[in-house]
This record gives C-alpha cells, structure tokens and sequence, in this order.
C-alpha cells in the first residue's frame, strides 16, 4: 500500500484545511490515460493528483491521511511506493520512492 512522508502528509493536510471542503476530502490519485505506444503495446500515462470532496467508490484510503488512491491500475502502481513532498515558496512538488524491503 503507498506510504506517506511525514512531508507529505503535512502538505496533504495543509491542502485539504485551507480549502473550504467537508471532512471527507482528500487528494485523490488516478492514473491518467496517454496515447497508444508506437507499437500500440501500452499507453503512456501518468499518475494525476486532484483535490475531491470525498473518495469514489473503490477508493483505497492511505491510512492515517486524507489520500485516495483510485482502484485498479493506480492502486498496482504505487502499491510499494511512498509519496513525499517538498515545497518552496508557493510551489509543492511530488515524487515517488521505492518503499525499502523487510531487509533494509
């Protein structure tokens, strides 16, 4: 399941409080389609972050944060993943880690 940085989850929170949004809301993550591969074998696409008023059905709930994570291929994709944060100034940016192994 994708793990949240304590970094992350404190700009999770700063976004979703300084909106006016129900409890429910949260940044919900889904995969977002691309065009077709030259050898049409696979699309190419990324992954969207959208602040929502509540998860959709299906949703997976990254514990102890306001994140949803859209079921199915999203849901794979970050399956062993953590989200961090870093901000500067006004500017948040996101990015994805490798969640270390038990051996780690």
């Amino acid at each position: 399941m994708l793990a949240l940085t304590p970094a992350a989850s404190q700009v999770v929170d700063s976004i979703v409080s300084e909106q006016a949004l129900p409890d429910t809301a949260g940044l919900r993550i889904t995969v977002e389609e691309g065009e077709a591969s030259e050898d049409a074998s696979a699309s190419q696409g990324g992954l969207r972050l959208a602040v929502v008023e509540e998860p959709e059905a299906g949703d997976e709930l990254v514990e102890g944060s306001h994140v949803y994570v859209e079921s199915g291929q999203a849901q794979e994709m970050l399956d062993d993943k953590v989200l961090d944060a870093e901000v500067e100034g006004t500017e948040v940016r996101f990015s994805l880690m490798q969640q270390a192994g038990p051996e780690a």
